[in-house]
């Protein structure tokens, strides 16, 4: 087989030779894949400078909003503290607490939801009186006793917080005991 082959290649030797193909061949081919590997690249850069302009368009808005609620907690606290520091550092501490309680009330809305729709009932509608004493406040014609009036408000919502802990306490532990009691009978 190999002999056939390699007589052929010999034998019309001449024809293989005129079939070259033309010089200018190659360097087309050589020109049209330079080009193709520059296009790559830069429908990359393209995509990647897109997803960049995105991310920062969103870190921007991101920061934005932040500072905006920076700024207006800020007012919010300077307007207290013109009328008096020490009522101001008072409304950020229940503020805070509050914050902390809620958060640890909102715990049992999956476990008992008809128990934190409840408790959370009775904490918004003393949010809506503080609420309320707070858009009063800059028209208020005693602020000092006003911003008393919104601290003692937050002062009972912490109150009533701490008393629906304990009741969420005290019914976790009931469970517990209950459950203890079926696993020992």
């Amino acid at each position: 087989m190999k002999n056939r082959l390699e007589n052929f290649i010999r034998d019309n030797k001449k024809e293989f030779d005129e079939l070259e193909p033309p010089v200018a061949l190659w360097d087309k081919i050589e020109k049209q894949m330079d080009e193709k590997q520059i296009l790559q690249p830069k429908k990359e850069r393209v995509v990647r400078l897109s997803f960049l302009l995105k991310m920062a368009a969103s870190i921007i808005l991101v920061l934005s909003a932040g500072l905006w609620f920076y700024q207006y907690q800020a007012k919010q606290a300077m307007d207290l503290s013109n009328i008096n520091p020490q009522l101001a550092q008072q409304q950020v501490h229940y503020a805070s607490v509050i914050e902390i309680k809620r958060n640890e009330l909102k715990r049992i809305e999956k476990e008992e939801p008809k128990l934190y729709q409840e408790f959370s009932s009775e904490i918004r509608k003393m949010d809506e009186s503080y609420q309320k004493l707070k858009n009063d406040l800059p028209n208020s014609p005693n602020q000092e006793e006003t911003v008393k009036a919104m601290i003692r408000n937050l002062q009972i919502q912490t109150q009533v917080l701490n008393q629906q802990l304990d009741i969420i306490q005290q019914i976790n532990k009931a469970k517990k005991e209950q459950k203890n009691e079926t696993q020992t009978i």
